[in-house]
């Protein structure tokens, strides 16, 4: 017995330590183990799936978790940029969605822009408004939002639910005041001349709750407008590769030299403009040079002959 029992203490430890390693494998690969990478359909984004992680990330819930309220007042604004390696295919795209927003009855343009500079990157920028109830199936959004030289999506909402509701709350009280003030107005037609400046005070009273319900008014439709539609606006702009050498140590001698390069061919083209806007005039100059030069030997000369003679006439006087 004693010498069983002695083998058990020697065996104990090695099977706690094969238990515990036994343990630690369950719990998934090593620290050391390489994490797969991924492959190219997984590394890649469409556009669309931008749009989706944007929607998901820019939408508020509210506490109780159920959605947006039936009634709710959402403004909704989209921002996309898009990247283009050649200006042409910039000009299309733009050109697409331009057409389309107007061909389309629920799509307008507020704002648009097109730059295609001589030297330098061509830009564009396009700030539609679209139905809500058509946003999804809108075909200058399906274009921007399908585009392959989408880069980035933006997607921002904001409540405007209880602002909207206050307005109304607001118009509603002002309407009843305007009546009220009208019902006074009315009751002063019959006023004595004592009391024409009760009368006066009330129809001042009552153009400044006139002015003030047209003003809410105003906020209203503003509000029905931002809340029943979506601000759309499409960024376009032609990007330039950078080389590999522009990274690194020696980035700055490589920039000085293309900016020196660049600066030198700069003075070569300026020389070149002068030269050709000199040249019209020298074909012009040199003749006119000549002639004058030509018509101007004799009169020097007949002025030449009218000094002689002078000289000659004040020698005879003097002597």
């Amino acid at each position: 017995m004693p010498a069983m029992r002695c083998s058990y203490r020697v065996l104990l430890p090695p099977l706690l330590l094969a238990a515990t390693l036994g343990l630690a494998g369950c719990d998934g690969p090593g620290l050391d183990a390489p994490s797969p990478r991924p492959t190219a359909s997984e590394s890649a984004i469409s556009g669309e799936a931008m749009v989706r992680q944007a929607d998901v990330a820019s939408s508020t819930l509210p506490a109780n978790g159920a959605g947006e309220a039936p009634d709710a007042r959402i403004e909704e604004r989209r921002h996309y940029q898009l990247q283009f390696d050649e200006a042409d295919a910039l000009l299309a795209a733009y050109r697409e969605t331009q057409e389309a927003c107007v061909a389309s009855a629920h799509c307008r343009i507020e704002q648009g822009r097109l730059q295609t500079p001589r030297q330098g990157l061509a830009s564009g920028y396009l700030a539609l408004r679209v139905a809500r109830d058509r946003v999804d199936t809108a075909e200058p959004v399906r274009l921007v939002a399908e585009s392959p030289a989408l880069s980035g999506v933006e997607i921002t909402r904001h409540d405007r639910t209880q602002q909207f509701i206050d307005t109304e709350a607001r118009l509603a009280q002002q309407k009843v005041l305007r009546e009220r003030l009208k019902e006074l107005a009315q009751q002063g037609r019959g006023f004595s001349e004592r009391r024409i400046q009760d009368l006066l005070q009330v129809e001042r009273e009552l153009a400044r709750v006139q002015g003030e319900i047209e003003s809410m008014q105003g906020q209203q439709r503003h509000l029905a407008r931002v809340t029943d539609s979506v601000a759309i606006t499409a960024n376009f702009q032609e990007q330039r590769w950078v080389e590999p050498h522009q990274h690194g140590v020696l980035a700055p001698l490589w920039r000085a030299l293309d900016r020196s390069l660049s600066l030198f061919f700069e003075s070569v083209g300026q020389v070149i403009l002068v030269v050709v806007f000199l040249t019209p005039w020298l074909v012009i100059g040199l003749p006119a040079l000549w002639l004058l030069s030509r018509l101007w030997r004799p009169v020097r000369r007949a002025f030449s002959r009218l000094g002689d003679k002078r000289r000659a006439r004040r020698k005879a006087e003097d002597a």
